[in-house]
């Protein structure tokens, strides 16, 4: 057996670093609002020629992703640079990292360097040569090697000139009169390697600062506490005069993972929403809104105080950096995003004082918040494990609409997240991975999977409440912190913290809920006899070896007609459960987790009569939804009356006021639900669901769209929007006119694509509408929205509406995609490319071969070569 010396250790494992920075593509293309206000709509990323198991049958490789080799304990990281002009995205920095070598000497030390041209690389410890490989990866080799444990700072000079992703460029437009130059930066998930050098994953933490040079009348927002702040004059060379620049030092010195490193450089209106009057009056809390919207300010972010009080009273642990910034930025491809101390949100995240009504943005606020405590105070180690992350910051906003608006808000939340999971997860192991799984094909995968992290991850969160209690509960969550702050965690910290609080085993519940896919799918029997009520119980997704059946209590309460009401549990510990009880008389309803304590899809046949008795009577709004659910079979006039009567009842919580209107909907009770459309007045939330019900009715066919019918329709509901105050309500009615097609050119949705209105909702909506009239007149008004004057967003969903509409004149379609799949904007090009695979046409191809010779990335190389080989499986 050979034995390896420490220094042939040592470059093996840097070997394997280096191997493993290129192993996993890191698509930089995260969805409309992640960390949206929870529902995060990931994009499409490369297809894999088979599901995703860790696997390659061909070698026999393993190909689950671990985390790479650090070599180094990674301490602290300064990063001076230097920004001559703003409208050219181009700058120069010098990166000097403060490292210890942990286990052995370090004579290579491989670090993640993406597109950058590296000038120079030193160190004080010894001499520094460096390989720059496949323009991803530098290695560092030092003479002699550095000792281990011993500090060493390592310096590196490099430049930057137009990054593709990482770092996101917005200069000034004559498409946008007035718009400052301005730029941000996204590191999540292994993105921020494309503006400095970093061991890019999150398996280490270190403190950085940044010093940032940039044109004079320019801010620089960044993690930590502000340092200094100076002005100066840079002198003039051969091509420019003397400059006036300003110099902002930022100091975060407290550890943090390299992709929360944050930088912002733009010009904003400054209002801190803190201050002594608020819940957390020493805390700063800026927000940096867009010039001119300083005023609005206050009603979108002025509950940020009470958000960090609550916080740090449920988990008992105080918020642990200098600051809490919130900065609003043009192009950010996401919803939100946690870096530390200084969260960054989408363009049009402030509202205006008209949609205060029927808009809320506490739910994104309170989830990047939350972040804070999860993602950044204890952070994920590897992406696996992202639901520590993802799912607590989600469920923060859950416990924050519990806080503000009661219990019933926070059910919503959670039944939200049930209704998501049972619908996408299902227990199909091996074929399918469950949320913590190391088998991806890319680093959005884990964030994406069926499985998802954020919903799943709070609804595992929400069990572990209700089956521990809140004082054990938040107990174990603090001592989690506790253990974990400042430093990395897996899935195993949180289950031993609870563990230790509570005296619980919980191994087989994290095992079944968050390594294995699926959720239990289950039927319900009943019988009565002689005061006796049974039920019986089976599980009925797919149970083998692989997806054995799930272990969990299944509350119920029983109501019967004598005025008695009993609740019981199914202990399900196997496929099959029985549980009976006492009943005086013979049973009106039973009704099935009523408090949502357990994910599950429960099913059981009752009659219509029971239903009703159910919603008139269950002693919880969840168990009124589920038989407002269960009313959905078409059935006697006197259900239909209860529903339509629930809906308009303005002292029933909203949500099953919306579920009764959905119901009708399901039911074919046309006349009803349209009548709510104008019987509603106290509630925005019940019309726009009635909106909804009857697009839900041309979609499953009981409505045919063109006909009679749909054109009376279609003029109550125009009569109706015109005089609604609710944005939202007058979008799901432009939405659903154009399914109803009254006409081949529609007032409303005409109107709709020439009026302003918040984050244009209204021009989104009309393109909504035009592919549903899916005709010449509406691929004209959708490729006049696809211009740079627009929203990235709203030019994001024209561009992919061209897939659907572009075959009215194909040659038109393709030459704007051709143009678009060179646009500035991400969003933009990615959409160009996934329109031209749902066109399908072959002269689609060359376009895409065009960028792969000219693409800077690997990232987008693999999405480009993905759209071709789904090209020519079309053509096949």
């Amino acid at each position: 057996m050979k034995l390896h010396t420490p220094r042939a250790l040592t470059l093996l494992f840097a070997a394997g670093l280096a191997a493993s920075l290129t192993a996993a593509p890191a698509l930089a293309f995260p969805g409309d609002d992640d960390c949206q206000s929870l529902h995060a709509r990931w994009p499409a990323v490369p297809d894999a020629a088979s599901p995703a198991k860790g696997f390659d049958a061909a070698t026999g490789r393993d190909t689950r992703h671990y985390p790479p080799h650090p070599l180094a304990d990674f301490k602290h990281m300064l990063l001076e640079l230097t920004i001559p002009d703003m409208n050219t995205p181009r700058f120069s920095a010098t990166e000097t990292l403060t490292l210890a070598p942990t286990g052995n000497d370090l004579y290579v030390l491989p670090l993640n360097a993406r597109s950058m041209t590296i000038s120079a690389v030193s160190c004080d410890a010894a001499k520094a040569t460096f390989k720059y490989t496949d323009n991803a990866t530098l290695e560092i080799s030092f003479d002699p090697a550095l000792p281990a444990g011993k500090d060493a700072s390592v310096r590196i000079d490099y430049n930057v000139t137009d990054p593709q992703i990482g770092l996101t460029w917005t200069p000034e437009s004559p498409a946008w009169p007035g718009r400052p130059a301005q730029l941000h930066s996204q590191g999540q998930p292994e993105t921020n390697s494309y503006w400095f050098p970093c061991h890019d994953f999150p398996n280490i933490k270190l403190t950085t600062e940044i010093i940032a040079t940039v044109p004079a009348g320019f801010t620089v927002l960044s993690n930590g506490h502000l340092a200094e702040h100076a002005k100066s004059i840079l002198p003039g060379d051969d091509t420019h005069g003397m400059t006036p620049v300003e110099r902002f030092h930022w100091v975060q010195d407290k550890p943090h993972v390299p992709y929360l490193v944050s930088l912002i450089v733009g010009k904003f209106d400054i209002v801190d929403v803190g201050g002594p009057s608020t819940a957390r009056p020493n805390l700063p809390m800026p927000v940096y809104a867009p010039l001119g919207r300083g005023s609005d300010v206050a009603a979108t972010f002025g509950r940020t105080p009470d958000m960090v009080a609550l916080n740090e009273k449920l988990f008992n642990e105080p918020y642990a950096w200098d600051k809490y910034s919130q900065a609003i930025v043009w192009n950010f491809a996401s919803g939100g995003m946690e870096n530390t101390s200084c969260t960054t949100l989408y363009d049009t995240a402030i509202l205006s004082p008209d949609v205060l009504n029927d808009h809320d943005l506490d739910g994104l606020i309170s989830h990047e918040l939350g972040h804070q405590w999860f993602g950044d105070l204890a952070t994920c180690n590897s992406w696996e494990h992202i639901w520590l992350n993802e799912g607590f910051a989600t469920y923060l906003s859950d416990l924050w609409m519990e806080h503000r608006d009661g219990r019933d808000a926070y059910l919503r939340s959670i039944r939200g997240h049930f209704d998501g999971i049972i619908n996408a997860d299902h227990a199909d192991a091996p074929q399918e991975v469950g949320m913590c799984s190391k088998a991806y094909n890319n680093t959005w995968e884990p964030f994406r999977r069926a499985a998802n992290p954020y919903g799943k991850g709070a609804s595992i969160l929400h069990m572990l409440r209700c089956r521990l209690g809140d004082d054990l509960f938040f107990k174990g969550v603090h001592e989690y912190l506790e253990r974990r702050k400042f430093k990395t965690a897996e899935t195993a910290d949180l289950r031993m913290a609870l563990e230790d609080v509570s005296g619980e085993s919980l191994e087989q519940f994290f095992s079944q809920w968050c390594t294995r896919p699926g959720v239990p799918h289950v039927t319900i029997t009943t019988s009565y006899k002689d005061g006796t009520l049974t039920l019986s119980g089976q599980q009925t997704q797919r149970l083998d070896g692989d997806n054995p059946a799930f272990e969990f209590d299944l509350p119920f309460i029983a109501d019967s007609a004598a005025g008695a009401s009993v609740r019981g549990v199914l202990q399900f510990r196997g496929k099959q459960a029985t549980a009976a009880v006492s009943l005086p008389g013979a049973p009106r309803f039973v009704a099935l987790n009523p408090d949502l304590t357990v994910l599950s899809a429960v099913s059981i046949n009752q009659s219509e009569a029971s239903w009703l008795a159910q919603l008139a009577g269950a002693p919880t709004t969840q168990a009124k939804i589920d038989a407002a659910r269960g009313l959905a079979a078409p059935g006697d006039t006197s259900a239909t009356v209860a529903l339509r009567t629930l809906a308009q009842t303005a002292s029933a919580p909203v949500e099953l006021r919306q579920e009764a209107a959905k119901t009708l909907a399901d039911r074919g009770d046309l006349s009803d639900l349209r009548s709510l459309i104008t019987t509603c007045p106290d509630s925005w939330e019940v019309r726009e669901a009635a909106v909804n019900a009857l697009a839900s009715m041309v979609d499953s066919g009981k409505v045919k769209p063109g006909t009679e019918l749909a054109l009376g329709i279609a003029e109550q509901v125009t009569y109706a929007a015109g005089r609604d105050k609710s944005l939202k309500v007058r979008c799901a009615t432009v939405r659903l006119v154009g399914k109803l097609k009254p006409a081949s050119r529609p007032q409303m949705i005409a109107d709709a694509f020439a009026t302003d209105s918040f984050s244009d909702e209204l021009r989104q909506a009309a393109v909504d509408a035009a592919k549903s009239l899916d005709s010449e007149w509406a691929l004209n008004k959708v490729l006049t929205l696809t211009d740079a004057k627009w929203l990235a967003r709203l030019r994001e969903q024209s561009t992919r509406a061209l897939g659907s509409l572009g075959k009215h004149n194909p040659d038109k379609a393709l030459a704007r995609l051709g143009e678009l799949l060179n646009d500035p904007e991400l969003r933009t090009r990615r959409a160009a490319g996934e329109a031209l695979v749902e066109l399908g046409d072959a002269k689609a191809k060359p376009m895409l071969q065009a960028q792969l010779k000219s693409s800077r990335t690997m990232e987008w190389t693999e999405l480009v070569n993905d759209w071709i080989k789904q090209l020519d499986a079309k053509a096949k």
